[in-house]
């Protein structure tokens, strides 16, 4: 398993490979720490199209620093944040990324800890993104 000293080497990988399209580091307990180490390398990424952080323990917390790895990467076309521990915290924040993102076309969120309220803040955001086609939000 993956832990969050893991997620950091990915995250210099992802910095600098210039070929890799997909990631897939699902199933594993990257954490929070490790969400932030993924973040910093999505911050600067220009060629990642997809990337699968499902099953890893992430919290709102978490969502925080997804949200920012989203808010300044241009090329991520799938994230996958499902299975997961994200609140309504964690959905504002990841909202809060969708609103200035202008790539993601495919989120899943599902089966996380969100309730209305998550969900309201995700409505409000999709309504000023036009890129996203595809939202899963299920319990």
């Amino acid at each position: 398993e993956i832990t969050s000293e893991g997620a950091r080497y990915i995250s210099e990988a992802i910095q600098s490979i210039t070929t890799l399209q997909k990631l897939d580091i699902s199933r594993n307990k990257i954490s929070d720490d490790g969400a932030a180490a993924i973040s910093d390398g999505l911050k600067t990424n220009n060629l990642l199209q997809e990337l699968d952080m499902s099953y890893n323990e992430i919290t709102s917390e978490g969502a925080r620093y997804i949200s920012e790895g989203i808010q300044c990467n241009n090329t991520l076309l799938k994230l996958n944040i499902s299975d997961n521990k994200i609140s309504d915290d964690g959905a504002a924040a990841i909202s809060d990324g969708l609103k200035t993102n202008n790539s993601l076309q495919e989120l899943d969120m599902s089966s996380n800890e969100i309730t209305s309220e998550g969900a309201q803040y995700i409505s409000e955001a999709i309504q000023s993104n036009s890129t996203l086609q595809k939202l899963h939000i299920s319990h």
